[in-house]
């Protein structure tokens, strides 16, 4: 009897190790996948063989600096310059293999590109002479070719495309058109232009384009989403070309992706870029202006103009540790000046005799905007307070230790978000689907097939014959395509 007790406590034991492996392995698995690295391919090509094409001198520069950039935020890159039909080729058969080892990928391609009846290609220095639709897209690169060979339901994709440019056919051809066209956005890909489909970029005055001037000013200010970073770069890009250049992205992400996510700043040296912005008229507007012009949120803001005052002494940026809730926020003095830099902004929307005028500083919509950045707030930016924003406020109190009795909008809550970096409450960005024609078509079609299948059984069982027919696919509403980001 003892001896089928101790065989039974075997037999049950080794079923318990083989129930929990699995998940064990699942738990590693994931623990793997989230120490994988991140991979940059950053292309410039300036000086094209044929005298047809002009020479881009920006596009070496473009991509150089932004190689530079890159390497600090972590990223393996793999810089090509003045790249042949053939070195292209081989630079991006070279990472193939490797990519399941990346949790994101990134390509950056500036140079020369063109678009025919839709599809867009990017030219390498040996591109032919332009005699023909054939000779211009010989050597050419399929922009849709790179998409497919890099974008995965399992790492996000990243491609930045500073090459709209005039189409060296003209009007010889009645499928050419200038800049690039919109594309078919892979699985959990971004894809960012320097203009919007059908326009030209400009070349700008300075050693890179507008739309990488743009690019670089952003990309390492620490906790700015990439959503939120093309706000600033379309703003920028739009300044810098008076109008004539907007940035257009297209996007299918299933989550958020932030560049400088492990980065925190200095708190009171991000008070101190506050204050003196403000102490600087034209830079105070300028704040108002970018503020009021589009869902920017204001410490992304603040270290974008910080980096225009050359007296203000650079923010001091570190490598944070997993949990920013804690972070130390400095003395009190910190809080009490930006609560008054606050205030003083808030005063400014309103006329002399009191009456509220068009605010340019409204409290509900910078909350939002500070929630939004911090990962606390996943709905419209829309400046309303109400029970979505009160979620929001209440998760980000928790997290960060506070006191949840008050959920309203206040001077001391946007004050304490400005001064917080990081993302503090780190649930991914869902994707709600939207009720489209094409849905509502398949709905109908769906309660149409159910009610012939109804029909088809009743014939069945009294004797007839029915033959089945395949269900319809599901509608694709993943990609979405918009100015702003996730759609």
């Amino acid at each position: 009897m003892n001896v089928f007790r101790q065989l039974l406590k075997v037999l049950l034991l080794v079923a318990g190790l083989a129930v929990s492996m699995p998940a064990f392995a699942v738990t590693e698995t994931e623990n793997a996948q989230d120490q994988r690295g991140r991979l940059a391919i950053v292309i410039g090509n300036s000086d094209y063989e044929s005298a047809r094409y002009e020479d881009l001198a920006n596009a070496s520069n473009d991509a150089t600096r932004l190689s530079d950039a890159l390497k600090r935020l972590n990223f393996e890159v793999a810089t090509g310059i003045d790249m042949s039909s053939a070195q292209l080729d081989e630079l991006f058969r070279r990472y193939e293999p490797k990519l399941a080892g990346y949790s994101a990928v990134l390509i950056f391609y500036a140079g020369h590109g063109v678009q025919f009846n839709g599809e867009n290609y990017l030219l390498p220095v040996d591109a032919l002479d332009p005699e023909s639709v054939g000779k211009l897209t010989e050597r050419a690169v399929k922009l849709n070719d790179v998409i497919a060979r890099f974008a995965s339901r399992d790492r996000q994709t990243f491609i930045f495309l500073d090459a709209c440019r005039n189409n060296p056919l003209g009007s010889r051809d009645p499928g050419a058109g200038n800049g690039l066209a919109q594309v078919e956005v892979g699985e959990n890909t971004f894809v960012a232009f320097a203009t919007q489909p059908g326009n030209v970029t400009v070349d700008g005055a300075g050693t890179n384009s507008p739309f990488t001037t743009a690019l670089l000013q952003s990309l390492e200010i620490p906790g700015l989403s990439v959503s939120d970073m093309m706000i600033q770069v379309r703003n920028e890009t739009e300044r810098l070309t008076l109008g004539k250049q907007v940035p257009w992205d297209q996007s299918n992400l299933r989550e958020q992706f932030y560049f400088t996510e492990q980065q925190v700043i200095d708190s009171q040296e991000l008070s101190a870029t506050l204050n003196r912005i403000l102490e600087v008229p034209s830079m105070k507007e300028k704040l108002l202006v970018q503020l009021a012009s589009a869902d920017s949120d204001l410490q992304s803001t603040v270290l974008l103009l910080g980096k225009q005052l050359p007296s203000v002494r650079s923010v001091e940026v570190g490598t944070a540790g997993q949990q920013v809730a804690s972070l130390d926020l400095g003395p009190d003095g910190t809080r009490k000046t930006v609560a008054s830099d606050i205030q003083s902004l808030l005063v400014l929307g309103k006329s002399q005799d009191g009456e509220d005028k068009a605010p340019a500083f409204d409290l509900n919509h910078r909350i939002q905007t500070e929630l939004s950045r911090v990962g606390c707030y996943r709905q419209t930016i829309d400046g309303v307070w109400g029970p979505g924003s009160r979620k929001a406020l209440g998760e980000y109190l928790q997290r960060t230790k506070q006191n949840q009795d008050v959920l309203e909008p206040n001077v001391d809550v946007l004050g304490d978000l400005f001064l917080r970096s990081g993302r503090i409450c780190r649930q991914p960005v869902a994707a709600k689907p939207v009720k489209t024609a094409t849905m509502e078509r398949n709905s109908a079609n769906k309660s149409k097939a159910k009610a012939t299948s109804q029909a088809s059984g009743r014939k069945q069982k009294s004797g007839g014959t029915a033959r089945s027919k395949p269900a319809a696919p599901p509608p694709d509403i993943g990609a979405g395509i918009g100015i702003g980001g996730v759609f």
